[in-house]
């Protein structure tokens, strides 16, 4: 599938920075625990977004270089990069397809947040083959709920979400479906072929609001995609999720599957 990163996420690149769940602090110190990454390594960080990963991962290793190829995003992780006190991040405004380009060598990792299914996986893993050091792992985290394990109002938005905009899942001006191969097959074909996968669960307590918010950051509910429907959407989801909680206050169950790949 052929995107463009514009179409997908800059309408939704302040909601992003806003309302998307922070991952918890001991994922990192899993990860860089189980990876041996130290303030000796440089990491990459494969579609940053707005900093989710790279403004606290920057906090352990001694650099992280940070590649998204829209300026929104990156404005916006610097932002937060500055408001943590963090300055050991190397900007680049690139595509996945771009990673051979950047100069990098040597890497201890690469990590895609919610990103690796946006990409060509075969390409970017032969790309990292070039670029991570011989122990250098990559590392893929993606949703780990099941459709059955959402919370109940994630059914609900996505009743009103298909009155909007009907039934198929939109994709900036096409429609997405799930790859046909999954992240795992896909690695264990690739140079890093000895894959692990770590199961990792938190959970956050959220207002209406934060609710509603939440839903202009995904590619799929974007402002751009809902146009002059944005403000009836967002009221429709806000009265919909005060039904079932009317003390306006829901909790988010968040479970991830964490990846890592290495060489054999």
């Amino acid at each position: 599938m052929t995107v463009r990163p514009d179409e997908l996420f800059s309408s939704a690149e302040p909601y992003y920075a806003r309302y998307r769940s922070p991952y918890p602090r001991s994922l990192f110190d899993f990860l860089t625990d189980r990876l041996h990454w130290t303030t000796r390594h440089q990491v990459l960080d494969v579609g940053c977004g707005t900093g989710q990963i790279c403004v606290p991962l920057a906090g352990y290793v001694g650099s992280v270089v940070a590649i998204d190829p829209l300026v929104g995003m990156l404005d916006l992780a610097r932002t937060a990069a500055d408001q943590a006190g963090v300055a050991n991040i190397d900007w680049r405004r690139a595509d996945s397809s771009r990673l051979a380009e950047l100069g990098v060598t040597g890497a201890a990792g690469a990590v895609f947040a919610a990103s690796f299914h946006w990409v060509d996986r075969p390409a970017v893993a032969r790309a990292l083959d070039g670029i991570l050091a011989p122990d250098g792992a990559m590392v893929v985290i993606t949703d780990g709920l099941t459709s059955e394990e959402q919370p109940d109002w994630v059914d609900v938005i996505a009743e009103i979400r298909a009155r909007y905009l009907g039934p198929k899942r939109l994709a900036g001006s096409g429609t997405w479906a799930p790859p046909p191969r999954r992240h795992t097959e896909v690695l264990r074909d690739s140079p890093f072929s000895a894959v692990e996968i770590v199961p990792w669960s938190w959970q956050r307590r959220l207002t209406v609001d934060e609710v509603v918010g939440l839903q202009f950051s995904y590619s799929f509910s974007t402002p751009a995609l809902l146009g002059r429907h944005a403000e009836a959407f967002a009221e429709d989801v806000r009265a919909a999720v005060l039904a079932d909680h009317p003390d306006g206050v829901l909790v988010e169950d968040n479970s991830v599957d964490v990846v890592l790949a290495h060489r054999p």
